[in-house]
């Protein structure tokens, strides 16, 4: 991960799929130019008069007209490869002494086992706050229909509008806003849902990119690395069965200590993708907790199961 920064506002939930599907030999490090499918339409429409009888001396019956249907349009089936982002369990822990109060700081990992892999672009397609640009999903079509993404063979792709995108002028760069929000609390006590919030990052920012392979207990895959150094026009994403790992000394990966925090145990909640921004598999694995004990600036990781 080459950079963070906090995150400022939100946008709220991912627009809806962009009808068109663009098809060519665009790579997943790269654009490229590709054709339309335009959305189908719903058959003829029209007026049915009943048929005059002419055979008898009766008088002649009031043609009357069918109701005319309602015209509609349907979006061609689309076979997208979507991702599945998992959060990782914070680690690298510790109690960051400094003049203006003490800091838990910490690292934190966006995975993906999903079907597709996790690809963002920085663009102009929409509008966004200044400084700032819209953010594109790409989602690659199984070309083949063979059920697995081939990223030589599954170029074409659907778009998804996925907020907007924040320029970080020290890293010369665009980073994915919303990538991660970060609270520290309480156990959960006896009589309530949830522990007490003690300290929490609503959004943090990052260049996404593959920095490790996901650990062995989420799956195997063989997909090789993809996404590489972000740059200001390159894509940036994270391959199947790959992880974005957020260092502990990274700008946004701390979270401030109250003063007066009384020595004990402590649950460190982690979520991705928080405000649903990106469309994927399976959102019930956005979020994972660490649990850890804090004496004075001391700080060991404790059992899971002690914060569920």
């Amino acid at each position: 991960m080459l950079g963070a920064n906090v995150a400022r506002g939100g946008l709220g939930a991912a627009g809806a799929l962009v009808v068109a599907v663009l098809v060519g030999a665009i790579p997943a490090q790269g654009a490229g130019n590709g054709s339309t499918l335009s959305p189908r339409a719903a058959g003829p429409t029209g007026v049915t008069p009943t048929p005059t009888d002419t055979t008898t001396a009766s008088p002649t019956p009031t043609p009357t007209e069918t109701p005319t249907p309602i015209p509609t349009t349907t979006t061609p089936p689309v076979t997208g490869f979507l991702p599945d982002l998992i959060a990782l369990p914070a680690d690298e822990l510790s109690v960051q002494v400094r003049k203006d109060g003490h800091r838990l700081r910490f690292s934190s990992s966006l995975g993906n086992t999903g079907d597709g892999p996790i690809e963002v672009r920085p663009n102009n397609l929409l509008p966004c706050p200044e400084g700032q640009h819209n953010s594109t999903q790409i989602l690659y079509v199984d070309g083949n229909a063979d059920g697995r993404y081939n990223p030589k063979q599954d170029t074409a792709f659907v778009r998804h509008r996925a907020g907007c995108m924040v320029y970080h002028p020290l890293h010369h760069h665009w980073h994915f806003k919303a990538s991660a929000r970060y609270t520290l609390r309480t156990p959960v006590a006896e009589g309530q849902t949830e522990g007490v919030v003690v300290s929490a990052r609503r959004k943090v920012s990052f260049c996404l990119r593959d920095t490790a392979r996901v650990p062995v207990q989420y799956g195997l895959f063989d997909y090789g690395l993809a996404y590489g150094r972000c740059t200001k026009r390159s894509p940036q994403g994270i391959s199947i069965g790959w992880m974005d790992i957020y260092q502990s000394f990274l700008a946004g990966q701390a979270l401030r200590l109250p003063d007066d925090l009384p020595n004990g145990l402590y649950c460190l909640e982690t979520v991705v993708d928080p405000i649903d921004q990106l469309v994927e598999t399976n959102n019930d694995n956005n979020s994972s907790v660490r649990a850890l004990r804090i004496r004075g600036t001391k700080v060991v990781e404790r059992p899971t199961a002690l914060c569920l």
